[in-house]
């Protein structure tokens, strides 16, 4: 056997209920952030925010070794006047909700009062720090942008999921409307 050579896992290759089940699960999860985002029309979205690219949905297979899905919402993401709403369900770590704000048209909006932490990172994609419950608002250091971010709860049925992540969202735009003036539909 060649020094450099590694130890294939053909059990795990070879076991295609675990690989089916995983697809059915992620497909699933797709399907749910997809539901979640059609909640949100881009006529509503350019309200708050006239440089809404709209919805994105994306997938990965590698966040610190494990899969996960992401649902972008308003996809604006300048650090100066950006905006955008990211759904992240990370496989085996949890759902996070992560706003992003730019800091000349959301300086001030504070969703702490709506359960978020604040994040003080070097950049917003650094999403191992979801995981260090020392990352919190207490730390003060200064950074390029303004990103908050929380962990949503899983439930066992898609609907009740769809509804509270929904719901998440509705309350940061609400907030946000608020703050820049524009009354709730």
């Amino acid at each position: 056997m060649e020094v450099g050579a590694h130890r294939l896992d053909l059990e795990l290759w070879q076991n295609q209920e675990l690989i089916r089940r995983q697809n059915r699960l992620k497909y699933q999860f797709w399907d749910l952030l997809g539901k979640v985002g059609d909640q949100f029309s881009q006529e509503d979205l350019l309200q708050i925010h006239p440089q809404s690219k709209g919805k994105k949905l994306s997938q990965g297979n590698d966040l610190m070794g494990l899969p996960y899905q992401v649902l972008d919402i308003y996809r604006d993401f300048d650090y100066v006047k950006g905006l955008n709403i990211r759904l992240l369900n990370w496989y085996g770590q949890g759902v996070f909700i992560l706003v992003l704000l730019g800091k000349d048209k959301f300086l001030q909006k504070d969703l702490a009062s709506l359960s978020f932490k604040k994040c003080f990172w070097e950049s917003p994609f650094e999403y191992e720090k979801l995981l260090e419950e020392a990352h919190s608002t207490n730390q003060m250091s200064a950074t390029s942008f303004i990103q908050w971010y929380k962990r949503l709860p899983v439930k066992e049925y898609s609907d009740q999921c769809e509804e509270y992540w929904t719901e998440e969202i509705k309350k940061v735009i609400a907030r946000l409307a608020s703050s820049l003036g524009i009354p709730e539909n």
